[in-house]
């Protein structure tokens, strides 16, 4: 019974180990800003290009930026971000972006403009494209391009919520079609069923004073 047991814990460990967690990959001269609305390791000195996925919906934030200088004139090309949706990433998914290279700073110049249809995600498993939904936002000012990012996503309803496409159908079945606000809604309610009177008194009050 012992050995039984031992075995069985040995073969419980492997699986533990042998699991490898879903990836994406951005090959230069692309970097990766966001993952899931939080910002990776990248900084001005040391570029990100890959990351670990939840499975099932995640969202990145990716960005181009190289080089093209020569001997006579200074030209860096800076991307505007790229957005990149995924619904349904499988828990060893092994993804990546595929391009074509720009060849040159004019090449490369029309191909920042076409991003969002030059770009394909695909598994390297299998090398077949997966579906996803690319955007382009404007660039943010500043330094801070990832916290731009974050401010734009979330001025702009887009930030990353988690929520899958049958969580939303659900959401819109119980709150109507503002389902950007139903976990917030769900949080509300229960809150306020919990509260005593003198808490529900305050809050109402509160929300009088915040229109």
């Amino acid at each position: 019974m012992k050995l039984r047991v031992t075995l069985a814990a040995l073969a419980t460990a492997s699986l533990c180990f042998g699991a490898t967690a879903a990836t994406f990959e951005a090959q230069r001269p692309y970097q990766i800003y966001l993952i899931n609305g939080e910002k990776t390791a990248n900084t001005i000195t040391k570029d990100i290009h890959q990351v670990t996925l939840n499975e099932g919906k995640n969202q990145v934030a990716i960005g181009y930026t190289h080089d093209y200088s020569n001997r006579s004139e200074v030209r860096v090309l800076n991307g505007n971000p790229v957005i990149i949706e995924l619904d349904n990433v499988p828990a060893d998914a092994e993804l990546t972006i595929d391009f074509k290279k720009p060849l040159n700073y004019q090449l490369a110049r029309q191909f920042l403009r076409e991003q969002d249809s030059r770009l394909t995600v695909i598994d390297k498993r299998t090398g077949q494209a997966v579906d996803a939904e690319l955007s382009i936002i404007p660039m943010p000012a500043g330094l801070d391009t990832t916290g731009g990012i974050q401010a734009h996503l979330k001025e702009n309803r887009q930030a990353f919520n988690g929520r899958t496409e049958a969580a939303v159908a659900a959401a819109k079945e119980k709150f109507g079609e503002t389902v950007v606000d139903a976990d917030a809604m769900e949080m509300l309610q229960h809150w306020w069923n919990a509260a005593d009177a003198d808490t529900r008194r305050a809050f109402q009050i509160w929300m009088i004073q915040q229109q």
